[in-house]
């Protein structure tokens, strides 16, 4: 068979690049994890130095999902 080339994918699967917004759902769901974790932790700090009981540990959490929600609109344009 003259000019017939075989397959270069015998198998059928697609071993191309992913898409572009391949993860995209991860890197949300960081954002808002790490913001919480990082500014609770910083409230944590706040409280423990001031001698309270959690209160800026939750506003800092709060905080932290805001920034990680500011930071999923800049970066992935949602």
């Amino acid at each position: 068979m003259t000019g017939h080339e075989p397959s270069q994918n015998p198998r059928g699967d697609d071993d191309g690049p992913p898409p572009a917004d391949t993860g995209m759902g991860m890197t949300a769901l960081a954002y808002l994890i790490s913001g919480m974790v990082v500014w609770g932790g910083i409230g944590l700090l706040v409280d423990h130095f001031v001698g309270t009981r959690g209160i800026f540990a939750g506003i800092g959490s709060i905080i932290g999902i805001g920034a990680g929600v500011y930071l999923i609109v800049r970066h992935l344009g949602a």
